[in-house]
């Protein structure tokens, strides 16, 4: 069967009963808007809610809505990777369940794709001069703070690389996202560390959070950040001899890796 989609939207789902009824509703009007041209992949990590039920009973009405479901809870990076390396699109974007950032910064990273030769763009808060909105004045410098001090850990440029928004052509998503690990949150720091290692050209675009609730943040700054900083350090580490030239045998070592971790299972 042809494929025809353009622009995949994944979104790992985690006990997210109370969004989803406002985020299926959105999606669903975003998917018949792209006729046909575009896909939902949600992916449930084990969610001891009605998630679940809620996403599979819309995707009966929306084809272009598909649900992937794991039994136990892995982590964001878990489902973020499992869902971009499902997806169809010729590019592949993946953002929260709350649509913090909205469908439309969706439409600018798809547009950025295609027209600056990136294999991935990635939103910044800290490029937008509303992107902090929301956020107490504490959150909002220990937040800068946070991602500061990751950046300078990871050896990354980038201005805000824990944006929950970020896209990639496929080529790019397939071949970052088959060599990360991390199932947590440390996994930004990793797929932006694997395309630094494979010279994927990495571009920021500009976003402001237009849906946030602090209090539901899964993410505490300041408990976080020791076991970041550790994090930071066993992917680089992990990743040390990757380059474009060791690319292949690292995936083949990875995947000899996860077979044989299979079969002892």
């Amino acid at each position: 069967m042809e494929n025809n989609i353009v622009l995949s939207l994944v979104i790992p789902v985690y006990n997210e009963e109370k969004n989803l009824p406002t985020t299926l509703p959105k999606l669903a009007k975003w998917l018949a808007d792209g006729r046909g041209s575009r896909e939902v992949v949600l992916y449930d990590d084990g969610s001891r809610d009605g998630s679940a039920e809620l996403i599979r009973s819309c995707a009966e009405h929306h084809p272009g809505m598909r649900l992937i479901s794991s039994e136990q809870n892995r982590g964001k990076g878990a489902s973020v990777r499992a869902g971009m390396l499902a997806a169809r699109g010729k590019y592949r974007v993946f953002t929260d369940c709350d649509l913090a950032y909205g469908l439309d910064a969706v439409r600018r990273i798809e547009e950025k794709l295609k027209n600056s030769g990136a294999g991935a763009v990635i939103g910044s808060r800290a490029l937008h001069p509303s992107g902090y909105q929301g956020y107490s004045v504490f959150r909002r410098v220990m937040s800068r703070a946070y991602v500061d001090l990751l950046k300078i850990a990871a050896g990354l440029n980038h201005t805000d690389s824990q944006c929950g928004i970020k896209g990639f052509t496929a080529s790019s998503a397939e071949r970052i996202f088959s060599l990360c690990q991390t199932d947590r949150f440390a996994f930004d720091l990793e797929v932006l560390t694997v395309a630094k290692k494979l010279r994927i050209r990495v571009r920021e675009l500009p976003v402001n959070i237009i849906r946030h609730d602090q209090n539901q943040s899964k993410v505490r700054i300041v408990h976080d950040t020791v076991r970041m900083l550790k994090d930071v350090y066993r992917i680089r580490a992990l990743h040390k001899e990757l380059t474009p030239d060791t690319e292949n045998a690292c995936r083949a070592d990875l995947n000899s890796v996860r077979l044989n971790a299979d079969i002892g299972s």
